[in-house]
């Protein structure tokens, strides 16, 4: 997905998608979370692929923080 003036920092599930935009929030950076769950037919439930967008202007900044998260044990 592109928007002008914003940058993709991280896909995944809708879920993962929601908890980093909420702790990228949590540090003042703007987001917009992406995507939507869906239902479908064996398991029932399938969530498909979501992402979270800041502006350019702080894609360095979440980029830096979720890798931190991601390191930390």
């Amino acid at each position: 997905m592109q928007v002008k003036g914003w940058t993709v920092v991280f896909t995944g599930d809708r879920t993962h998608a929601d908890i980093v935009a909420a702790a990228l929030a949590a540090h003042g950076l703007q987001v917009q979370a992406y995507g939507d769950f869906g239902f479908g037919t064996g398991s029932g439930f399938n969530v498909v692929a979501s992402g979270v967008m800041v502006p350019d202007d702080q894609a360095k900044t979440a980029r830096r923080l979720i890798r931190e998260a991601e390191s930390s044990p």
